[in-house]
């Protein structure tokens, strides 16, 4: 009786040392993540407009919450050009202005362009990035200026963002109503779903982290607030009304894997929503092929699917 009292205790004790160490991992894997992207700036290459044929003019957008970023003003030789894209660029690379590509290719199709710095970049303020939570607010800052600006005026308004951009701007488009539509390419359902997706990607099986989902989300309410984490691209893809989005994405893009896509399409499809989408076999995560990503109007089909997205718009 005695020996079976005392290997139950001992079965006990293993158990809960077991769990605890558990649930010290499970801990530590979304906190080690989030260590490596918060609470940093991320300074990358500068590239200036002429090189890419075109002209810029530098301005200076604030946030609401009082961050002052850097921004680039492209123009089309057009004097009342058919709007403006604003152009954001992923988590941490590149530069948004090794996207000045994207506005020479615009401006041939007549469109200007806002090219913003998101926070925490390169020469814009700010000393943590959101992980697309937060980066609405720098598009907001961006819709901010062109309304206050003569040749802006009431002419249409497209966001256009890769990867963390992408997502950013179906949040803005479903949060601004100043933005008339949207270009999101490689963008993910929420971070969440994409961190899952990393960490498999980093060769720790998927199961472990899906464990960690919870405590990623308490790791992101705690930083960021709870009600932010519910504004999500898969959730406010369904707000952005008759607003037109193109959504791009390549099959086998190993940073958002292309179920992610395949979510947001589905959630467009079903919300009756005005949906474009182009598909790119491979893994391409700017969807542009690497050879023109500083000339992706060389890309045939890349830029005819934008600039017949951007037809409907005038």
């Amino acid at each position: 009786m005695k020996k079976m009292t005392y290997n139950k205790r001992k079965f006990i004790k293993k158990s809960i040392i077991f769990f605890i160490f558990t649930l010290i991992i499970l801990i530590a894997i979304p906190w080690y993540a989030l260590s490596l992207l918060l609470n940093q700036r991320y300074e990358q290459p500068q590239f200036d407009s002429t090189h890419f044929g075109i002209e810029s003019e530098q301005v200076t957008l604030t946030t609401y919450d009082g961050l002052n970023l850097v921004a680039w003003r492209t123009y089309t030789e057009s004097a009342t050009p058919n709007g403006t894209v604003i152009i954001v660029s992923g988590i941490q690379y590149p530069s948004v202005t090794m996207l000045f590509g994207i506005s020479q290719m615009l401006s041939e199709n007549g469109w200007d362009t806002l090219l913003i710095e998101k926070r925490a970049r390169s020469l814009s303020e700010g000393e943590t990035i959101g992980l697309g939570m937060t980066e609405w607010m720098d598009i907001q800052a961006g819709v901010d200026f062109l309304d206050m600006d003569v040749r802006a005026g009431e002419l249409p308004i497209v966001a256009k963002g890769v990867s963390a951009g992408g997502a950013t701007v179906i949040v803005a488009g479903a949060k601004i109503p100043r933005i008339d539509g949207v270009i999101a390419i490689s963008a993910y359902t929420n971070f969440i779903d994409v961190y899952v997706d990393n960490v498999v990607n980093m060769g720790i099986p998927r199961f472990i982290g899906q464990a960690t989902r919870p405590f990623m989300w308490l790791n992101l309410g705690f930083r960021f607030g709870f009600d932010e984490l519910n504004e999500t691209p898969i959730n406010l893809i369904a707000q952005l009304d008759s607003h037109p989005i193109l959504l791009m994405h390549s099959t086998e893009d190993w940073q958002v894997p292309f179920s992610h896509f395949e979510s947001l399409k589905m959630k467009a499809k079903n919300s009756e929503i005005n949906l474009t989408t182009f598909v790119r076999a491979g893994n391409w995560h700017f969807v542009i092929y690497d050879e023109y990503i500083m000339t992706p109007s060389l890309d045939v089909a890349f830029s005819a699917t934008i600039s017949e997205f951007l037809e409907a718009f005038y």
